[in-house]
């Protein structure tokens, strides 16, 4: 379904994504419904996914809304031209995987709390503020899109 390769084969992850212009927001969104049903396949079953990572250079992402590690009743939403515009001071060091770099998982200190805006699938603007897993899952996707992988926060 996607050709997903690791960050050293993928150019696309190391480059700021593009906005998501209003005449390709009907293909992201088709897009990002596919993106949806890949992460939520239990041969696949992750909890995020941007665009860059399966060789689109667009500012996308699909993430699960997890409570906690163990949360089985969670929704995986779409967010399309997401942008961070607030980090809170707080700060938590926790474990981080990725489909583009298989097999490593490191330690990664994140903001607790982060408030972003985005666009639905209907191109409704969207504000949100999210604290713990659900603030970690989309800072690590958005970062994507800006071009930065978690293996950039290691010292």
């Amino acid at each position: 379904m996607f050709k997903i390769e690791t960050w050293e084969n993928n150019p696309i992850l190391r480059t700021p994504a593009s906005k998501i212009l209003d005449k390709d927001f009907k293909q992201a969104v088709k897009l990002g419904k596919n993106m949806i049903k890949y992460i939520k396949n239990p041969d696949n079953w992750w909890v995020g996914l941007a665009a860059p990572q399966i060789w689109h250079g667009i500012k996308l992402v699909v993430v699960s809304m997890l409570n906690d590690r163990d949360d089985e009743s969670f929704k995986t939403i779409m967010l399309l031209n997401p942008e961070i515009l607030e980090f809170w001071k707080e700060t938590d060091i926790e474990s981080e995987w990725c489909l583009s770099i298989p097999w490593v998982k490191w330690e990664v200190k994140r903001p607790t709390k982060i408030k972003l805006n985005y666009q639905d699938e209907k191109k409704t603007k969207k504000t949100l503020i999210l604290e713990w897993l659900p603030a970690r899952i989309v800072q690590h996707e958005i970062d994507h899109v800006n071009g930065k992988l978690f293996i950039d926060y290691l010292k």
